[in-house]
């Protein structure tokens, strides 16, 4: 575990009693941070723990999914390895009932065929029998009374060998010879045997026994006759050993065993308890607690106390093939890479957290003592600060500053929208300084320009009123002169006009009465008619002698004002002129003062 603390506060001093060993400082130091971890009040060690459990949790989440798929994987080895040793166990039970049967077909066929002879079904027998199975350790041909020989009231020829003796190579194994029809021993019409296995007349296997040291199983088939009578039952043992040895191979992964039970659940193999006595499902603790959830019928996967139970049928049998397989088989790999992987990533992060935090603490060191600096002068945040970790410590002071910050953030707000305010009244003030500034120079433009006109039109007013006066002169002699003429026009001119029109009149009456007038009197009298025409019209727009006499005095008398007039206007321009000088003067010069005061805002 890193030892490392983000603290910037220096270790207590620890006041050691007398008699007791004295322990260094960094030891010390080193033993209330690693407390100090252990009881969270430490950043470093939240920051460590948070880490390490999530850690932890991923990769035990990540151990469970290969653990399931590992589960998955065993349950379906298993199922593949307990299918074998199902249909190994098939193969030996349809082995011992084919060697049967063909011994109860070669039977019937020599009783149909007449044969009489008990030697020839001992022999018969004895030929089969030479040909077993390794596993067949004894083979029968028992009849009914007076069944396969008529004359004969009881046969059963019975070969067999002992278990423990049986060699690979069967032709080495010791044959011995019993015949249970005989008076010395077991007379087997008399025996339980007979009754529960002959009389019901069904093939059928028994139960696991045991016979000496062995332990046994037989089966047994009844013959008929071609028309149906029963003739008697063949019937033959195989060893138990050899099946317990069958199943005698681990499950998955080198550990595990297989069990063959009966239905009824007596255990008919189990390699683990060769000498198994009998025993039944109660007598396996695990397996008796399954033994209600086991589906006779059909295969099945359970999950006992100690391990994984994988079943499935013997087909054509009433045994049930068991296969167990402990959970360290399963999960005993897994645990151990996930062990390995928390130990070296425990080791790694350690490590990496142990420097980031290092890191972290050189970093955080000097803003650290700025915080308390800041603690010590809020008393709010004084009394909340022992009580927080280094994180929590640097929160406080953070938000602390921010809420300055906000404080202060409003002030400059306020501020800045007073400056823009002012910033926009400046502006506005500018804007029409600068419109001002620049029709004061339009206007100085304007002034300038008239003044120049002004001063040309006095020029010219003084040059033209010179002309005026002159010409006002002529004008009155021009006016004496027509008065003077006007006096000589004769007076009885309109008369005159009128006695010719009349003239004129009689005239063309005179043409209209002449029924053949010459073509040029009516034309120079018609021609005499329209200039008469014209002279009245000449005559009325010609003003008479009276009004042009006037209207001449009266231009005199208007030269003569006009002249006045015209020296007045000299003299008021002159003066217009001299004052629009100084208005240049004047608007030029705050037109510089409006640029200097724009040029220095």
């Amino acid at each position: 575990m890193p030892a490392s603390n983000l603290s910037t506060s220096s270790p207590p001093t620890v006041s050691v009693p007398p008699g007791e060993p004295r322990v260094s400082p960094q030891k010390q130091s080193l033993k209330d941070t690693l407390m100090g971890w252990l009881q969270l009040k430490s950043f470093g060690g939240r920051l460590y723990w948070m880490i390490m459990i999530g850690a932890l949790s991923g990769v035990g989440g990540m151990a469970f999914l290969f653990g399931e798929m590992i589960k998955y994987q065993a349950e379906d080895q298993v199922r593949s390895t307990l299918n074998g040793k199902v249909n190994a166990i098939a193969s030996v039970t349809e082995a011992a009932e084919t060697l049967v049967y063909g011994l109860g077909v070669s039977a019937t066929t020599l009783h149909e065929r007449q044969a009489q002879y008990a030697d020839t079904y001992r022999e018969l027998t004895l030929q089969f029998f030479e040909k077993r199975p390794e596993f067949v350790v004894g083979l029968g041909l028992g009849q009914r009374e007076n069944g396969l020989i008529v004359d004969q009231s009881w046969l059963f020829p019975y070969y067999w060998v002992e278990s423990s003796k049986v060699a690979p190579s069967t032709s080495q194994a010791p044959i011995l010879y019993e015949d249970f029809a005989d008076d010395v021993g077991e007379f087997y019409p008399d025996s339980e045997r007979y009754k529960t296995y002959f009389v019901p007349q069904s093939n059928r296997w028994t139960e696991p026994y045991e016979k000496g040291n062995n332990q046994l199983l037989t089966y047994y088939f009844p013959l008929f006759a071609s028309d149906g009578r029963w003739l008697g039952t063949t019937l033959v043992d195989i060893d138990g050993q050899y099946l317990s040895e069958l199943l005698n191979d681990p499950v998955f992964r080198g550990m595990g065993n297989f069990r063959l039970v009966t239905r009824s659940g007596t255990i008919v193999a189990d390699p683990a308890n060769p000498e198994n006595n009998l025993k039944t499902y109660q007598d396996i603790a695990d397996l008796k607690d399954l033994w209600p959830d086991v589906d006779r019928e059909d295969t099945g996967f359970l999950e006992g106390e100690t391990g994984y139970w994988a079943y499935a049928t013997v087909p054509g049998q009433d045994w049930l093939v068991f296969g167990f397989v402990p959970y360290g088989a399963v999960f005993g790999r897994i645990a151990q890479i996930t062990l390995a992987a928390t130990v070296l990533m425990v080791t790694l992060l350690s490590v990496a957290i142990f420097l980031a935090v290092r890191r972290l603490n050189r970093r955080l060191r000097p803003v650290l003592n700025q915080c308390n600096q800041i603690a010590q002068t809020d008393s709010t945040l004084l009394a909340q600060w022992g009580q927080q970790d280094e994180l929590n410590q640097l929160t406080l002071a953070f938000f602390n500053m921010l809420e300055q910050l906000n404080l202060n953030e409003e002030t400059i707000r306020r501020h800045e929208q007073k400056i823009e305010k002012e910033t926009t009244h400046a502006g506005q003030l500018s804007d029409r300084l600068t419109e001002f500034t620049e029709l004061l120079a339009q206007q100085a433009s304007q002034q300038k320009s008239l003044v120049h006109r002004v001063q040309q039109l006095v020029a010219e007013i003084a040059n033209g009123s010179q002309s005026v006066d002159i010409q006002l002169d002529a004008l009155n002699t021009m006016g004496r002169a027509l008065t003077g003429e006007l006096r000589r026009v004769p007076t009885h001119s309109e008369e005159t006009l009128r006695a010719m029109e009349q003239q004129i009149q009689v005239l063309v009456n005179a043409l209209g009465t002449d029924p053949q007038p010459t073509g040029q009197l009516g034309e120079l009298a018609s021609q005499l008619a329209k200039n008469m025409v014209v002279l009245k019209a000449h005559h009325q727009r010609r003003p008479s002698v009276d009004s042009l006499q006037q209207q001449t005095g009266s231009i005199a008398q208007a030269g003569q004002a006009a002249s006045a007039e015209a020296r007045s206007i000299v003299e008021a321009i002159q003066s217009t002129a001299q004052i629009l000088t100084k208005i240049e003067q004047i608007s030029a010069t705050l037109a510089q003062r409006a640029k200097s005061v724009l040029l220095e805002g």
